[in-house]
């Protein structure tokens, strides 16, 4: 049997939720009432099609080919996982393809690499800046990333972001440290992860939880 709630008590209720409505902004109150919010995938992958993640890199850039073909797996593993697209090509794949002409890989346009592999799509990545810095005669560490990311088919079009900026802008810091609790290759290995996670998020719904602005 249900209870009644008093005519009293259910007053009080109403004046309690408007009272704490007038002391929300409008995210807050959407978290209110419905939790913890979400961001939408900014471009779906067609599944049936076979996807390359492709990463390049500026000059100046300290990101070694064994941590862009870790990328690489990590965001096929996140994608896949997430049910984003079923069929990928494999970073070795990419690695063999590069160690077996490298000057003649470096020649190749995205177009070139995806019909080389086989793939449908490509997510092109180019990691602007990638450094792992040492301070305080080797004391200290941090590190600083920065990357576009894109999508072209198998011919070279693009597919996203339509127009405007070369890509959307994914960056990864990872705050100071002393070299005792953070190595270099510790930096390194979280700011690849970082990296790949952002990417990934790119193109599947996740959720995100509130955070007060004044955190």
């Amino acid at each position: 049997m249900l209870t009644k709630v008093p005519p009293v008590r259910t007053a009080l209720i109403a004046l309690l939720l408007i009272a704490t409505a007038f002391s929300l902004g409008g995210c807050e109150l959407a978290y209110l009432f419905a939790g913890n919010g979400s961001h939408a995938a900014l471009y779906k992958l067609p599944k049936k099609n076979r996807i390359l993640v492709l990463m390049d890199t500026s000059a100046g850039s300290q990101l070694s080919i064994h941590a862009m073909a870790t990328m690489v797996t990590l965001v096929n593993q996140t994608l896949y996982q997430h049910h984003c697209a079923n069929r990928f090509v494999p970073a070795y794949r990419i690695v063999a393809l590069q160690r077996r002409n490298a000057e003649k890989y470096h020649a190749m346009g995205i177009a070139d690499i995806a019909h080389a592999v086989h793939a449908n799509d490509v997510i092109y990545v180019y990691v602007k800046r990638f450094d792992v810095t040492i301070e305080s005669a080797g004391q200290l560490t941090k590190g600083s990333a920065d990357a576009w990311v894109k999508v072209v088919d198998e011919n070279g079009k693009r597919l996203w972001p339509k127009t405007g900026s070369p890509g959307l802008s994914v960056t990864a810091r990872v705050p100071t440290a002393t070299a005792v609790s953070q190595s270099p290759q510790a930096v390194q290995s979280e700011m690849v992860a970082i990296l790949a996670r952002r990417i990934s998020r790119t193109f599947y719904r996740y959720a995100v939880g509130y955070q007060p602005k004044s955190q």
